[in-house]
């Protein structure tokens, strides 16, 4: 049995032999739409030696689409891939994110060639899977994966767009990129098309005192790469993605914003915390 939240706020504790895992997602309306189409969910098998074996996923979509199109495609990609990736047995963790990313593809578009008002309907998806010290993660469109040491933000994923295209050719410097008007245009979304291939890759093996920032492009469009370092690496994964949410809106929100945060802490510090968090219950009760 495999448990799995589509959540916008979820803090959760994984321990394994010498570090743990805290992380928190949080999800806004931001200040302009009308509607949520961003879908944000940490995934955690509730046994432990499937934690040890499949490891535990961090999932951030950015829907799109008409009526509710949006919020369709983003939840149903989240659900598809938290399912199927746990489902998935016989192979290794990085063909297992690949299958179920083209499986959620499949079920999204399926959906909307079955419901006329669903027409149309797409979804980005950036995808990390955390099993023992390795860290795979994939993505489909413009939602982000970074990861962060001592507050220095790398950005994992290629954004799948027209500007990341010329960027890399050179037409573009990363000042225009980054305030290009047609900067959103998407070359690649999940549920646009019957059939998607995806190459999930293997970072760096993590280590205590990592952070990986997963997030929709209405965090990022207003909030540099140092900014997020500096709130990840000086505060508790709840407490940053609180600040980060809550500095995107005074920028405007013109988006919706999402945001999923690992912490990699040794276990020692776990524990010290949670002793803290008891003793102060105790004191309360007296």
């Amino acid at each position: 049995m495999i448990e799995w939240k589509n959540c916008y706020k979820e803090d959760m504790n994984r321990t394994t032999a010498d570090f743990s895992i805290v992380a928190h997602t949080a999800s806004d309306i931001g200040c302009v739409r009308k509607c949520n189409q961003d879908a944000v969910a940490y995934i955690v098998p509730r046994l432990a030696a499937d934690r040890q074996r499949l490891g535990v996923l961090l999932i951030v979509a950015d829907g799109m689409g008409g009526h509710q199109g949006g919020e369709v495609a983003s939840s149903l990609a989240v659900q598809t891939i938290a399912e199927s990736y746990f489902a998935i047995a016989g192979v290794d963790r990085r063909r297992a994110l690949e299958k179920a990313i083209e499986i959620a593809n499949e079920v999204v578009f399926r959906a909307s060639q079955a419901d006329q008002r669903l027409e149309g309907m797409g979804t980005t998806v950036t995808v990390l899977a955390l099993v023992g010290r390795e860290a795979i993660y994939a993505n489909v469109g413009d939602s982000r994966l970074y990861r962060c040491v001592n507050g220095d933000c790398q950005q994992l994923t290629r954004d799948d767009t027209l500007v990341e295209q010329l960027l890399r050719a050179g037409v573009i410097d990363a000042d225009k990129a980054r305030h290009h008007p047609i900067r959103n245009i998407l070359l690649r979304s999940l549920g646009t098309q019957d059939k998607l291939r995806i190459v999930a890759r293997h970072a760096e093996p993590m280590a205590v005192g990592d952070q990986f920032v997963l997030c929709s492009d209405g965090l990022y469009d207003s909030i540099d790469e140092e900014e997020i370092g500096q709130a990840v690496s000086t505060h508790d994964p709840e407490i940053a993605c609180r600040e980060l949410v809550e500095l995107a809106r005074q920028r405007g929100g013109r988006d919706n914003i999402s945001i999923g945060v690992i912490a990699i802490r040794p276990l020692a510090a776990i524990v010290r915390r949670y002793r803290r968090r008891i003793s102060r219950a105790d004191q309360t009760a007296r």
